[in-house]
């Protein structure tokens, strides 16, 4: 799993094009944190395993208690923490980002100045 500590805004760092906001409850965002905590791989002391130094400024591998392969990607996994998160989203038969994004049209909202304000 890749992390990346963000000193500035989503989009100011990956362009605006690629960042989203997307509204979820607080409920689903505790559901999505456990789905990311569950999916950490942890060594002995019961941390997460890091694993190598990702290709950002700061950022970070860490291994994943999940298997990566064709048929489970890093969309498919994508979906899945979103429909953790309780957002209407499917995982069967996703592979690329396009298959996760076109279940989202009325969720999604291209981040321009900042933080949605609702």
């Amino acid at each position: 799993m890749l992390v990346v500590p963000l000193q500035i805004s989503p989009e100011a760092f990956f362009g605006a094009s690629n960042a989203f906001s997307i509204n979820a409850s607080q409920e689903g965002i505790n559901h999505l944190l456990l789905f990311l905590c569950d999916d950490l791989a942890v060594d002995k002391e019961v941390s997460p395993r890091r694993v190598g130094t990702g290709p950002y400024p700061q950022s970070i591998f860490y291994a994943s208690a999940g298997r990566y392969n064709l048929g489970h990607t890093c969309n498919t996994w994508t979906a899945e923490a979103l429909r953790a998160a309780g957002l209407p989203v499917t995982a069967s038969r996703v592979v690329f980002a396009a298959q996760v994004l076109e279940q989202l049209p009325s969720l999604l909202e291209p981040v321009t100045n900042g933080p949605s304000e609702h």
